[in-house]
């Protein structure tokens, strides 16, 4: 029996958080340990309940080995909080998981910078470009990004450190065999090929409102700095904020429009002192002591990642083939790509009917194909990049 197995029966005790298990293992000193052990060994524990107590008397060890098995033949790692190759950073949390499966390459952070990347999936064009400027920039110059692969300034963040040829890591809220959002497919695969998609649920684990909450802490565990791009007050990427201070981390934040909502959350925390202002990559790799001649590893030949250089046309023509509805929808779904937002200025640009314009948006919304925002519509690829 391998020691990994143990470690898997640990991570799937039902009600037993990461936190709690992490109690077990000072106590018992390993997974095996805690499996041997007899009923009355536990009864002193805080915070055992019954439901934790009977997972814990739980001792078959099927649902460990078939996850084994799984991994095995999907090529999926996995790398337990014993393993040499579990971040050293992510150690560090209160909170670690037990067990990360990871697809791809997971980079070394061992004497590397990383900077997690978070913000709102409503982003205005304005918090995508900041994303994608940010995240290109520093991935360029050694940088580990690391994001949650989501719609909006996540996908974003990712997607600008491939295009700089540098090197990203997504943590999601299901496994790593589950690609969510649908849309990013392929930046999921791009993903695996320049850094590694990450979790701590086992391969086939549907995405849970749940889930998410959970995964940030290791999204912001993973990073020396956290950066908000764009939030609001009420969002997932103030509370990855949060986390990040928790666990001792730098928090930097973007500042916005003082009439946008999407920005009020950045402004917010800079207000309070809780996130330092950030307004160019120097910012924040001045911070960790990176120069151009500071570069901590040899990256591929790359254009310097820019807000203007974002790969629009590339998207476009790739969502363009997937979309498999009318002419019509494809007319406004390149309207909406084109920057108009609203309603009328598809009508004005399209010639179409407004009515037309009103049911097109309707599939394409479904489809998500575009995305309703504060200021209108965005069209899939902005939203994904």
């Amino acid at each position: 029996m391998t020691n990994g197995i143990y470690w898997l029966w640990l991570a799937t005790r039902p009600r037993c958080s990461a936190r709690f298990c992490g109690h077990l293992l000072e106590r018992f000193g390993s997974p095996e340990a805690i499996w041997r052990a007899e009923q009355q060994e536990f009864e002193d524990i805080p915070r055992l309940n019954k439901v934790k107590m009977d997972s814990l008397m739980e001792k078959d060890l099927t649902v460990a080995q078939h996850i084994e098995e799984t991994c095995r033949k999907q090529d999926i790692q996995i790398v337990t909080l014993e393993d040499e190759r579990y971040p050293q950073l992510l150690r560090e949390i209160p909170d670690p998981p037990l067990v990360l499966y990871v697809r791809g390459t997971l980079p070394d952070f061992t004497d590397r910078v990383s900077v997690s990347i978070v913000g709102t999936r409503k982003c205005t064009r304005y918090g995508k470009q900041a994303a994608w400027h940010f995240a290109g920039n520093l991935a360029q110059r050694g940088v580990i990004i690391v994001s949650g692969m989501a719609i909006g300034i996540d996908g974003t963040a990712n997607r600008a450190a491939i295009e700089a040829g540098g090197e990203t890591v997504a943590v999601l809220g299901c496994g790593v065999d589950v690609c969510y959002p649908w849309q990013h497919k392929q930046l999921m695969d791009d993903i695996m090929q320049h850094g590694a998609v990450i979790s701590e649920y086992p391969p086939g684990t549907e995405p849970k409102g749940t889930h998410f909450p959970v995964r940030n802490r290791i999204i912001t565990g993973l990073g020396k700095g956290t950066l908000i791009v764009e939030a609001p007050k009420k969002s997932g990427a103030l509370i990855s904020a949060d986390l990040a201070l928790e666990q001792g981390r730098d928090v930097f934040a973007v500042p916005g429009d003082i009439n946008r909502p999407s920005s009020a959350g950045c402004n917010a925390r800079i207000r309070q002192g809780a996130a330092e202002l950030v307004q160019e990559p120097a910012d924040i790799l001045a911070q960790y002591q990176l120069t151009d001649s500071r570069i901590q590893r040899k990256l591929q030949p790359a254009k310097q990642a820019s807000i203007q250089e974002m790969p629009r046309e590339k998207e476009r023509k790739k969502l363009l083939r997937r979309l498999e509805g009318s002419e019509e929808e494809r007319t406004v779904w390149c309207a909406v790509h084109d920057g108009q937002e609203t309603v009328d200025a598809i009508v004005e640009k399209t010639g179409l009917p407004a009515a037309s314009v009103l049911t097109a948006l309707t599939m394409l919304e479904v489809g998500q194909y575009v995305a309703a925002t504060e200021s209108g519509y965005q069209a899939a690829a902005d939203v994904e990049l």
